[in-house]
């Protein structure tokens, strides 16, 4: 063989080698792949041809402090589209919109821009949610001539009461841009609904669950073929409030059966500041917002006012402010209850003539037929007593002129009109300005929980609690249970006397005065009526008051404004009085007779829950 032949066959076995060893190495591959690697292979091919469908977990239920649900959550119905894998044609998503949009009554192009985004993202996103079954059905019948669209089952929240409590529990909606970018980080998807408003919004993190899904086998057009896998998703946490679905529906419907059907309620435990009721009017109902018919839900985004009268409305007082000048002026002795004056329908001072409500004027007037009858005379003399700097100090100690801290967004602080905020101002303080105050008027503006915190204080001896609406929280991921505690802000501290003759004037200011209509048989009750003057259109009308039953402290003080409403005693009251029997949980009843101004020894009369001794004489 020579050398030439050799070195030929040399390289032939070369390559031989060569293949045997890349057979070699494919077999040795092929084994990795088809029985070492199997189960993991196989596993990434079916995650190739699978999407994940999410399912919205219930929502934490909200209940009163009874037990029962005030914002649950119902089965319901979402339509969602999933997009084809990258690479496979996609359908006339332009046909499709149209489609949709004559089944949901949706705008096309709505529609279309969120059909173009799932592609775009290659992910399933929901194009309507809460169908109705009727609505489901007629889109079942989509689904099989339309790759892509499908049908899930999810929770949706829902508000048994309808529009109970609607400024306080809030509402759902979708989030904006602003919102998105935010949230996203935390788990929220771009179709995600959060609480807008009220509880809904201020709970948002307690509230909300862990969505579970459903991992389905898809084939290349997007189409659904098998469910491959669960997660089950964890619901929201249980939150337990300190509102009386028997009070607050008192509230709400007293405010909506009111001449203007404006204006809010606020009703507290004195021995707390729990609250039992907070409503503001006009309301709205929050299901409306979840709507599957987006008309509907612009239509109540345009309507519904979300302003809560009751802890962002401000208002002058008006003649319940009587109640700070009178323990003012007998705490500090500036008068008694048996130093008089006559009241000839308006005190005339320097050029000026500031009126009576009553133009006949009231004749003799000492301290309980002034407070019984509201007579402003008797309020202008007594406040020139007392004087605009000891006036502006109690309304502080009763926390006028600052927020009550409640855990709401959008509570205004009022403005407390005094000598010393003119002072901050470079101004000068008048007579004039301290008989405007004497009265309620003025520059000075509260809200109404300030005024319930006002009267809770009354009512308990003193004490300033910080309104609060949360009983506890039963927390969804095992956490032990947050419970609130009372949190008490300030403390009024008056002489014994002084806190009698304040009680017994409120007391005789239901039994036999302006507060008549809020009198309760069974209930030792006592109020104050205001009615405010609006240079806006016609008088607020106010009532402040607090219930006890006999022998007891009191267990609710209420602070009712009906906007417009003109006289305190007759708009107010009334609702006042179905509210206090409603937290007592009585049948609503006509109050009796009223009696003869005067007619009672004021001896004679019990006082209402606070602990202080007999006045003596």
């Amino acid at each position: 063989m020579s050398r030439e032949s050799g070195e030929r066959l040399a390289r032939l076995e070369l390559l031989w080698v060569g293949v045997y060893l890349t057979g070699a190495l494919l077999a040795l591959r092929l084994v990795q792949l088809q029985i070492l690697q199997r189960a993991e292979y196989q596993q990434l091919a079916e995650m190739n041809a699978t999407k994940i469908i999410h399912q919205t977990a219930p929502r934490g239920v909200i209940y009163d402090r009874r037990g029962t649900p005030v914002a649950a959550n119902q089965e319901a119905f979402s339509l969602i589209y999933i997009p084809p894998k990258k690479g496979q044609p996609a359908p006339d998503l332009e046909f499709l919109a149209g489609q949709l949009a004559r089944e949901l009554g949706r705008d096309r192009d709505d529609l279309l821009e969120t059909l173009q985004q799932a592609v775009h993202e290659e992910t399933a996103l929901r194009l309507a949610e809460n169908l109705p079954r009727t609505a489901m059905f007629r889109l079942s019948e989509l689904k099989a001539i339309y790759p892509g669209v499908e049908l899930i089952v999810e929770a949706r929240r829902h508000y048994p009461f309808g529009r109970f409590a609607s400024h306080l529990l809030g509402y759902m909606g979708k989030m904006d841009s602003r919102a998105w970018r935010a949230l996203k980080s935390k788990g929220y998807r771009v179709d995600a609904r959060i609480g807008k408003i009220g509880l809904e919004a201020a709970l948002e993190a307690e509230l909300r669950g862990h969505d579970g899904g459903l991992r389905m086998l898809v084939d290349a057009q997007g189409r659904l073929k098998k469910k491959l896998e669960s997660f089950p998703g964890l619901a929201g946490s249980g939150v337990h409030l300190t509102i009386d679905e028997a009070v607050q529906k008192a509230a709400d419907e007293g405010l909506r059966g009111s001449g203007t059907g404006k204006g809010a309620v606020v009703a507290l435990d004195p021995r707390s500041g729990a609250i039992l009721a907070l409503a503001s009017a006009p309301d709205f109902d929050p299901n409306a917002f979840l709507s599957s018919d987006p008309k509907v839900v612009k239509q109540t985004a345009a309507s519904a006012e979300e302003f809560n009268r009751a802890i962002s409305g401000t208002y002058a007082p008006g003649s319940t402010f009587k109640v700070v000048v009178g323990a003012a002026g007998l705490n500090e002795g500036r008068f008694t209850i048996d130093d008089a004056i006559f009241c000839p329908g308006y005190l005339e001072w320097g050029k000026n003539i500031f009126l009576c409500w009553e133009h006949r004027g009231h004749k003799r007037m000492t301290w309980f037929p002034a407070l019984t009858q509201s007579c402003d005379v008797y309020f202008y003399r007594m406040g020139l007593r007392t004087g605009g700097p000891l006036i502006e100090k109690y309304g502080r100690m009763f926390g006028l002129g600052a927020k009550t801290g409640i855990a709401l967004k959008g509570e205004q602080p009022g403005k407390l009109f005094g000598p010393a905020m003119r002072e901050k101002a470079g101004l000068p303080w008048y007579d004039g300005d301290t008989i405007n105050l004497s009265i309620g008027q003025g520059a000075m503006v509260v809200t109404p929980i300030q005024m319930a915190v006002l009267m809770a204080a009354v009512a308990n001896g003193g004490t300033v609690w910080r309104p609060y609406y949360i009983d506890h929280i039963a927390y969804a991921d095992g956490r032990p249970a947050f419970k609130q505690s009372p949190e008490k802000l300030g403390q009024v501290t008056l002489q014994d006397h002084a806190w009698w003759d304040l009680h017994e004037a409120m007391r005789l200011a239901v039994s036999s005065g302006t507060g008549v209509a809020a009198r309760v048989a069974g209930l030792e009750v006592e109020g104050k009526t205001g009615t405010a003057q609006n240079p806006a259109g016609a008088d607020h009308a106010w009532f402040i008051s607090a219930a006890a039953r006999p022998g007891e402290l009191p267990g609710v003080a209420v602070a009712v404004l009906v906007e417009h409403g003109g006289h305190g005693a007759s708009a107010a009251g009334p609702i006042a009085r179905t509210v206090m029997m409603a937290a007592y949980g009585m049948e609503d009843k006509k109050p009796a007779a009223a009696a003869k101004p005067g007619a009672p020894g004021l001896e004679a009369m019990p006082r209402v829950g606070v602990p202080v001794p007999a006045r003596v004489r």
